[in-house]
């Protein structure tokens, strides 16, 4: 059992052998567990709140095996909390899982794992006799270090275990059918997704087939500009484009207007490529009546690059656009819809094993309906409406199902109006998030009109929060940018076996909640959870099974208004009970300061375990600059241990970083910012210090870059707009008495007119200063030495460009 040992290394507890009769599991949904002491029956889920779906699930764990089925864990950066019902089954070399079909099927998906850097295979039998195999890789799965996240093992903090693998199995099984997957070395099985796909059909009348366009089917040739030129003839002549079956290779964002195209089904008809995406226009003028429908978009992304508009569906998309029967996987984010925006339809939509958010209506997204889409594995938020900059309103996520999202919500509202989250399952969040959650985060417009959340079921959702003595629960909502007065309703929604509390109010004032006909059954501590003020109605609330009080509440100042019909959460009670979270003094950073150059300080964080348990120090990893000068290993209950920083600059600039704590606590990683300076009085004072501008034309050409000592990437303003002015913080009252502005070496000439001050002081007037590529591209401004903290040039005018431009910001005392 050595493969099994190293492949689960990162699991808590050891599970029994199980070799199980053979069994079924809840077909479609995550699976429910029976909850101890409750006695009422589990609610019929077919017909009920999800997504409908063309699929059975079966889950690993209900199956006939001769492997290792795991123990449930729910702690952060273990490979069992990531699984669907937080179990899965272990298999080593010729172990199986063995499921029993309930349903005909030709065509599987497995959810799997294997460790980092390895693959497999796992063969098929059906009845006895062979029906194919499934190739098993890492090269999706596996991320590392504080968010967002890396594929750097000596970052630490392994976790994103689990990736999907499909095949068709060449026949129709009957119903009763064993299907046997063998595995050829270590792996996981978590569940597996049987279904029964239609033949492709055929081309529908009048449509523009891509393959007439150049666009290769066998995916040997990219077919990128093939499609985009399909796509934009069958735009002019107002005609369908029909994909074929096929594999087509495509690495770029592939642009949709006004346009209708169709696939032979998500699994005939494949996009498949670095890239790969399907557009509509940037808004403000958002792409309208596009209709997509029945293809499949497979990418290649294996980490989170924020920098990058990696998504399956992006841009705008309005004015009766439609989405249909579409499955995304393997890209950042499944679908990023950009407003302002108006009026589209997304339906029978798989999202899968993405870095990010599974869908994301960001802006000013209006009018829009989500239904019956399934998510699972998601790197962010599954479903989200954030109001960023203008008001998301008139939304619905309607009858979708949001399986183990990895990192916070499986839905989320921030800000916004009048929008609704209705109907849905939630299940299996992993960390620093819930299975609903409303809030006033992110720098959204505030919460307004009335939010609607009602027939939910939210099944083992919440989790801890690292770094925070507190916990989120199923249901939350947080005002942390300002106070929620919005109307909130609440209504016949099911909260099961919730890792700790079923609903939670916590940040600024909240108020304007009611709460009416939900049940709460089996929360890992109490009903109602208050952590901030405000006030709400809860009526007709009954709780079963709570392992805690019915409220918490430290004197929050929230009132709860009690209506008819409540049950089984009448006690208040203050405290938590310990849970695993650590208690870090400095959790909310340290600061050195300024530091000579090869000279160091050190700086304590005093860790201390409230318990139940003791925690043992796993690894402790400092940012650039920083060591270890004494750790700590395990800590008893109660305990305090101090871990001591050092931090010695050997070059000057800004040493920000995360230093990252991992331990045993169900928590997950720990970590603590740190800031210094390393400062050499005779350099380039201006290294890693803070620094504004006025505008800056695009986010890659910011005012950061002019201190990054990298006079390659260089600093834009918006143009035809002077004056412009950029501010630098030296971060303390320094002589200076001259300043160095640069450009890049290859740029051509040019004369630039600029001003510095000091403080609000002149030190030099405006000027006009000539650029010269054969003598280097830089410029020199001097004037008598000056005790200053702050910078400021001042830009009027450019004769190669209307704007602002520099690529370095340079200050010295000397």
């Amino acid at each position: 059992m050595l493969l099994r040992t190293a492949l689960l290394a990162v699991t808590v507890a050891a599970a029994s052998v199980a070799s199980a009769a053979p069994a079924v599991a809840a077909p479609t949904i995550p699976t429910i567990p029976s909850l101890p002491g409750t006695a009422l029956p589990l609610p019929s889920l077919p017909g009920g709140p999800g997504a409908a779906v063309p699929f059975t699930e079966y889950e690993a764990e209900n199956a006939r095996t001769n492997g290792q089925v795991l123990a449930a864990d729910r702690a952060y950066t273990h490979l069992a909390a990531e699984a669907s019902g937080r179990r899965a089954v272990a298999l080593d070399a010729g172990e199986y899982v063995e499921f029993v079909l309930a349903k005909p099927a030709n065509a599987v998906d497995v959810r799997f794992s294997v460790a980092d850097g390895t693959s497999t295979v796992l063969s098929i039998t059906a009845a006895g006799s062979p029906a194919g195999s499934l190739p098993l890789t890492s090269a999706y799965s596996h991320a590392y270090g504080n968010y967002p996240f890396t594929n750097n093992p000596a970052d630490g903090g392994q976790h994103h275990y689990f990736d999907d693998v499909r095949t068709t199995l060449g026949r129709t099984l009957a119903t009763g059918t064993r299907v046997r997957f063998t595995a050829a070395a270590a792996a996981v099985v978590d569940l597996a997704d049987f279904e029964a796909v239609a033949p492709a059909p055929q081309a529908p009348a009048g449509y523009l087939s891509a393959t007439d366009f150049g666009a290769d089917p066998t995916g040997a040739a990219d077919a990128s500009q093939a499609l985009q030129d399909a796509i934009d003839a069958a735009q002019a002549q107002q005609r369908g484009l029909w994909i074929p079956a096929g594999t087509f290779k495509v690495t770029r964002h592939l642009v949709v207007d006004q346009v209708t195209v169709r696939g032979a089904g998500p699994w005939h008809t494949v996009l498949h490529g670095s890239g790969v995406g399907v557009f509509g226009k940037g808004a403000p003028t958002p792409s309208s009546a596009v209709h997509l429908a029945d293809f499949a978009i497979f990418g290649e992304t294996a980490v989170r690059d924020d920098s990058i508009p990696d998504s399956g569906l992006g841009g705008s998309l309005g004015g009766g656009s439609t989405v249909d029967n579409l499955w995304i996987e393997h890209v950042k984010v499944g679908m990023w819809f950009d407003g302002p925006a108006d009026g589209l339809t997304i339906d029978r939509v798989r999202v899968q094993n993405v870095w990010a958010d599974g869908l994301n209506l960001h802006n000013g997204v209006s009018n829009t309906t989500v239904k019956n889409t399934f998510m699972r594995n998601t790197g962010d938020d599954g479903m989200a409406m954030w109001s960023d900059q203008n008001a998301d309103h008139h939304n619905t996520f309607t009858h979708n199902t949001v399986s183990v999202p990895l990192l916070a919500n499986s839905f989320a509202i921030y800000g916004g109006h009048d929008n609704t989250v209705s109907d849905n399952i939630a299940a299996d969040s992993v960390t620093q998030g819930g299975g609903v959650h409303v809030g006033n985060r992110f720098g959204s417009v505030p919460l307004a009109g009335t939010t609607t959340i009602s027939g939910n079921l939210l099944i083992r959702a919440g989790n801890l929060v690292p770094n925070e003595p507190t916990e989120i629960a199923a249901l939350w909502f947080n005002a942390a940018d300002a106070p929620m007065t919005g109307a909130i309703n609440v209504r016949d929604t099911t909260i099961l076996d919730s890792s700790f509390a079923a609903i939670q109010f916590v940040g600024k004032s909240i108020t304007n909640v009611s709460v009416d006909r939900v049940t709460i059954i089996g929360a890992g501590t109490v009903a109602v959870q208050l952590q901030g003020p405000g006030s709400a109605t809860f009526s007709r609330v009954t709780a079963l099974g709570l392992r805690g009080a019915g409220v918490h509440d430290c004197a929050s100042g929230f009132a709860i208004t009690r209506g008819a019909g409540n049950l089984g959460w009448s006690t208040t009670k203050c405290g938590f009970a310990p849970a695993g979270q650590l208690e870090i003094a400095q959790a909310t950073g340290i600061s050195f300061g300024f530091q000579p150059l090869n000279t160091s300080a050190t700086l304590p964080i005093a860790i201390r375990n409230p318990g139940p348990k003791p925690i043992t120090l796993t690894a402790v990893v400092p940012p650039r600059g920083y060591s270890v000068a004494s750790g700590c290993t395990t800590i008893a209950v109660g305990a305090t241990c101090t871990l001591q920083i050092r931090f010695a600059p050997v070059t000057s600039g800004n040493y920000a970083g995360l230093l990252t704590i991992q331990s045993t606590s169900p928590a997950g990683p720990y970590v603590v910012g740190l800031n210094g300076i390393g400062y050499d009085p005779d350099g380039n004072l201006a290294l890693g210090r803070d620094i504004t501008s006025s505008s800056e034309a695009g986010w890659w050409i910011s005012a950061k870059n002019l201190v990054d000592g990298d006079a390659g990437t260089y600093f834009e303003s918006l143009n035809g707009a002077f004056p412009q002015t950029v501010t630098l913080d030296l971060g303390q009252t320094i002589s200076v008495r001259r300043v160095v502005l640069k450009l890049p070496f290859n740029w051509g000439g040019r004369t630039e007119t600029i001003a510095v001050s000091a403080d609000g002081t002149t030190l030099a007037g405006a000027a006009d200063h000539s650029f010269d590529p054969d003598t280097g591209n830089a410029v020199t401004i001097t004037f008598p030495a000056t005790s200053a903290r702050k910078l400021t040039l001042t830009f009027t005018g450019n004769t190669g460009w209307p704007a602002a431009q520099i690529s370095e910001f340079e200050v010295y005392a000397n």
